[in-house]
Formats: C-alpha cells, structure tokens, sequence
C-alpha cells in the first residue's frame, strides 16, 4: 500500500514553491497578493505553510507565472515511487538474508515456490 500524502507535506511543498515563485518576481508580498486578489494575511498563511490555498487560488498563481498544476505535484509523486522503491530493495534484502540461513533442501522448495507464485501472478495479468 503506498503511503498517503499529509496535508503537512502539500503545505510545506506548495509554500515552498510559492516563496521561490514571489521572490523570483521581485514583488513584495503585499503586491503579489493584490495581484492575485487575496487578502494579504490569507497570503500569507499560504507562503508560511499554514493553510492550503484554494483551488481558484491555484489557477490564478498558474495564469500569473505561466504554469500548470503538475509543476505543484510532480515532486509528491516522485517522492512516492522512491518509498516505493526504497521498500521494495529493503523487502529483497530480508527475503535474500533469510535465504542464506536455509540449507540447499529448503532453498531449492522456496525457489520452486517463487517460481509457482510468479507463474499464477503473470496469469492473473493476462
């Protein structure tokens, strides 16, 4: 099961990148939140990663800056599939210590195992 996104972790990403976003235009805080017509201490609690902006809110700091909404959440997906990759290697880790501990006889049944569990899972895909 992949592990679930907080909405800790969409604040602090997306305050991240709104931050890079206003300092790379030069503007003040005050007038980048009359630009995109929000109150200056909603704004605020964005940048600082203390409320998720809304969804029109998103749409407009896209028109401003020329960006979609993958550039917000590109990153949360790659950072799910290095867990994901990262549990996989810590999974084949144990099953090859493990394997090492067992005599040839029972390594020879849990290779025989593998192999009929492989078998049933490539027929289940077809």
């Amino acid at each position: 099961m992949d592990k679930e996104i907080t909405n800790a972790e969409i604040k602090k990403l997306l305050s991240k990148k709104l931050a890079t976003l206003r300092k790379d235009s030069g503007q003040t805080l005050e007038a980048t939140a009359d630009e995109l017509n929000l109150d200056l201490s909603e704004y605020f609690r964005i940048l600082k990663g203390q409320r998720l902006p809304q969804l029109r809110t998103l749409l407009r700091i896209n028109k401003k800056y020329g960006l979609n909404m993958d550039w917000w959440f590109k990153e949360l997906e790659e950072t799910a599939v290095n867990e994901k990759h990262f549990r996989q290697k810590a999974i084949e880790a144990q099953l090859l210590s493990l394997l090492r501990k067992l005599d040839l006889g029972s390594q020879e049944v849990v290779l025989s195992l593998a192999r009929a569990l492989v078998k049933k899972a490539a027929q289940e895909n077809y």
